[in-house]
């Protein structure tokens, strides 16, 4: 048994992402192979159309943020939490570039997402790693 009512999670995600003021595009980084065989990833990833999401910038010491390991073993602090919509396509392979901040173009900064997003019954959220400005 479902704790909210289709109506109730209906509007829970509706409030959810009205206040969300922020906008991104999620990318989806592909590999192809090399003319002897091997993976080589794509430089440029491919990114779905905007839409809107909350970001939340991390700072201060590196205990009071999120902290993630590698593929490598290396390990990595979160600079941001995003909010984004609960059906959005996001995984821990995904780049998400913010383009609006507060309603407000700005130059994309590029992230990548940390660990694994989680999904509730109003949205995702997910942490989020720059890579550029």
């Amino acid at each position: 048994m479902s704790l909210y009512t289709a109506s109730e999670l209906a509007a829970l995600r509706e409030c959810q992402e009205s206040f969300m003021d922020d906008a991104c595009q999620i990318g989806t980084l592909s590999a192809s192979q090399d003319s002897i065989g091997d993976l080589v990833d794509a430089d440029c990833p491919a990114y779905a159309a905007e839409q809107a999401c909350g970001l939340q910038m991390l700072s201060g010491s590196t205990s009071s943020r999120a902290e993630f390991r590698t593929a490598d073993g290396t390990v990595a602090f979160a600079d941001a939490k995003l909010r984004i919509a609960h059906d959005a396509a996001v995984s821990i392979t995904s780049v998400v570039k913010i383009t609006k901040r507060h309603g407000t173009a700005i130059t994309p900064i590029v992230y990548e997402v940390l660990g694994v997003p989680a999904i509730g019954a109003s949205g995702t959220v997910c942490f989020l790693r720059q890579v550029t400005t």
